[in-house]
């Protein structure tokens, strides 16, 4: 099957692109393992851990709109070799610097590579895998084996080797993603369209793109999507911030938080049970449900102490939150015209990220104030409120038919 297209894609050409979308996907839930104990292991109080986390988001917020277009003038094979670049040294510097400003500098650095490794891979869905179903079908499956597989290593690397070991770890990731990016096959990339510009003009971003995007709002299911996009990463804040720091404290070792972690990655195969729900479903009905449940299965997190509670707990968000992503993006492609889709698709990661620049900050300063139990409990609520106002508000919007 080749989802009528021409021809099939040879193996060779397809796995480099799946390597990228598993190293370049995966390494944020390796960081969250890592980071928490090391923040921990430093005595960092509450509130900077939730200004560090937050940071590893600012980069992302500001080029998310920007990094495809990066991408088309410069080529993506060279972005993302910069990426892979990043990821694999930048993360031996923790352990090297354990102070508060180096910490905050790599992790605005780090962070941008990140984003725009993940950025790469989906671009390359369309330059290599040409937007093939079962092609994107399989890069999707790649990235949740990431997922699972990679924090339970960093966390075992961290119980066996310490800082150094979880930190290798990261940089292992960044090793995978450089080898894929050298293996993508140079004949299927686009042709870059700014070779001729200067390195700084090329990456310098273009207010009209940002202009563009931001236009989308005046639609208002588009403002609607992007608001429960919003509010569904009240969890995911809490969770990138939190979650490992709160495990470390009832005495969790590595591991076993990557295990905790790891089942998010692994329960996301719900996604594959997506289109049947919606024929039972009210689309819209179905990702508030959702929505409310991600959220109220992280915030109550503190009611548990022992693995098994914590680890449904984890599978359920992880089934819940891929469910709801498919909507969301399924929602975005059917609400504008195939002009705009890219610019659609990252002013959804600019608001993504917006959440997960500003969640971990104001949870890190309810935990300094009331203790970190209390703070998921609240932020907890609060997104669980205001999912049910935007639910409310909601009702005058059409949604387009399936």
């Amino acid at each position: 099957m080749t989802d009528g297209f021409d021809k099939s894609l040879p193996m060779r050409v397809q796995a480099p692109v799946y390597g990228v979308a598993l190293f370049s996907n995966s390494i944020p839930d390796l960081v969250l393992v890592v980071m928490g104990l090391w923040l921990v292991e430093l005595k960092t109080p509450l509130i900077m851990i939730g200004v560090l986390a937050g940071l590893r988001y600012v980069g992302p917020l500001l080029f998310a709109i920007h990094g495809g277009a990066m991408m088309d003038r410069l080529g993506t094979r060279r972005v993302l070799t910069f990426a892979a670049l990043v990821m694999l040294v930048f993360p031996l510097f923790y352990p090297v610097a354990p102070w508060i400003l180096a910490i905050m500098a790599l992790q605005l650095l780090c962070g941008l590579a990140d984003s725009l490794g993940w950025v790469g891979a989906q671009t390359l869905t369309g330059q290599v895998l040409r937007g093939s179903p079962t092609y994107t079908g399989r890069l999707v499956f790649a990235t949740r084996v990431g997922t699972f597989a990679g924090p339970p290593l960093a966390g075992g690397a961290w119980d066996i080797f310490g800082p150094w070991g979880g930190f290798a770890a990261l940089s292992l990731w960044g090793g995978g993603l450089l080898y894929s990016v050298v293996a993508l096959p140079k004949e299927a990339l686009s042709v870059p369209t700014d070779l001729n510009q200067s390195i700084i003009k090329s990456v310098t971003p273009r207010i009209v793109d940002y202009i563009e995007a931001f236009k989308l709002f005046a639609l208002p299911l588009m403002a609607l999507v992007l608001a429960m996009t919003i509010i569904r990463q009240f969890g995911s804040g809490m969770q990138s911030a939190f979650y490992a720091v709160y495990l470390e404290g009832i005495g969790m070792p590595g591991t076993l938080i990557g295990v905790l972690v790891a089942a998010n990655g692994l329960m996301g195969i719900a996604a594959l049970g997506s289109g049947p729900l919606l024929g039972r479903f009210k689309e819209f009905s179905l990702l508030v449900w959702c929505i409310i449940i991600s959220i109220a299965s992280i915030a109550l997190v503190p009611f548990f102490t022992d693995f098994i509670p914590l680890f449904v707990a984890s599978s359920i968000r992880g089934a819940v939150m891929a469910i709801s992503v498919v909507i969301i993006v399924s929602l975005i492609a059917r609400s504008v015209n195939s002009k705009v889709q890219g610019r659609a698709m990252g002013l959804r990661t600019t608001c993504n990220q917006a959440a997960n620049v500003s969640i971990p900050i104001v949870m890190g300063g309810l935990a300094h104030i009331w203790g970190l139990e209390m703070a998921f409990y609240i932020v907890g609520a609060a997104g669980i409120a205001i999912t049910i106002l935007a639910s409310a508000l909601a009702r005058g919007v059409e949604t387009p038919t399936l």
